[in-house]
């Protein structure tokens, strides 16, 4: 049980690192994809 409690936390905690690590790169696709032919 307390494994269990334990890999939830870090599941939690990996989630939230990752989310806040993307949201900080600011680059979407849409800048990455778009050129003067392509518009997204």
């Amino acid at each position: 049980m307390k494994a269990m409690v334990l890999g939830f936390a870090a599941a939690a905690l990996i989630a939230f690192g990752a989310s806040v690590a993307l949201k900080s790169m600011d680059d979407s696709s849409a800048h990455r994809y778009a050129s003067s032919s392509v518009r997204l």
